[in-house]
């Protein structure tokens, strides 16, 4: 009886060990794949090679390189926090929201031609744009911010919002479940360093709503007739029509909301 409880005991704690590992792989792997290519990456490779470094001049003996690098280390979490709150907000944000069991779409209709039809009018015509379509990440407090509308998704109603002498054009549209929930909503304002000179307030607005919440967000520019995608932090421009379904669809599904489209 008591071999039996200590072979028990013995493959409980391999299992035990097991577990853990996998766990903290499983995590350490999910946080690169989601902060790949953003500027949080280089961080996590600074962290790497400081602590390898503190490795070395502990095995090493070299005081004054171990107490530097000792007193660094110890002031790495506040530094993270401060530098990179964008980046570890969207990352609680999409570990909390997330659907880890069922993986399967809803079954939500979007418009999706309708939808790109305009983008592709707007950017012949020069008509600035700039819409927010919701993922998992509640937009409420921003749709309230605006104009409802709760409208089947349609070219003209798209193009007649964003027309510059509508009273709605100045803000976002709001796209929930397929459906154009509100129109004219204020957008916080992001400092990511994708923005360049020729950028203007619609990029700020789109990279601003992307920081805080998981939001898939597509821009026409009014001065150049760009098409921009943003997502995940990420911001893609110069789309072809094609492409750009592609990338909406890509980003939609649950499968593959979270991982990087590679563009062709």
């Amino acid at each position: 009886m008591k071999e039996i409880v200590a072979n028990v005991s013995l493959f409980w704690e391999y299992l035990k060990n097991v577990l853990d590992i996998f766990i903290v792989a499983f995590i350490v792997y999910w946080a690169y794949t989601f902060l790949h290519r953003t500027k949080a990456i280089a961080l996590l490779k600074g962290l790497i090679l400081i602590f390898a470094i503190a490795i070395a001049s502990n095995f090493l003996r070299l005081d004054t390189l171990n107490w530097l690098t000792t007193n660094l280390t110890a002031s790495i979490l506040i530094i993270v926090v401060i530098l990179f709150q964008p980046e570890l907000r969207r990352l609680i944000i999409h570990f909390g929201q997330r659907n880890w069991l069922n993986t399967e779409s809803e079954n939500k209709i979007l418009h999706l031609d309708e939808l790109v039809n305009a983008i592709y009018s707007m950017s012949e015509s020069r008509t600035g744009a700039l819409i927010v379509i919701e993922r998992n990440t509640g937009l409420r407090n921003y749709v309230e911010s605006g104009v409802i509308i709760n409208a089947v998704i349609s070219e003209e109603l798209i193009s007649t919002i964003f027309h510059h002498l509508t009273p709605l054009h100045d803000g976002a549209i709001i796209i929930q479940d397929g459906i154009i929930s509100a129109a004219a909503c204020y957008l916080p304002l992001g400092y990511s360093k994708q923005l360049k000179k020729h950028h203007g307030s619609r990029h700020r607005a789109a990279l601003g709503i992307v920081e805080e919440t998981d939001a898939l967000v597509l821009v026409v520019s009014e001065e150049n007739g760009i098409v921009s995608l943003i997502v995940n932090g990420n911001m893609y421009s110069r789309l072809k029509e094609n492409e750009l379904k592609n990338m909406i669809l890509f980003y939609l599904n649950p499968k593959t909301a979270y991982t990087e489209y590679q563009v062709k």
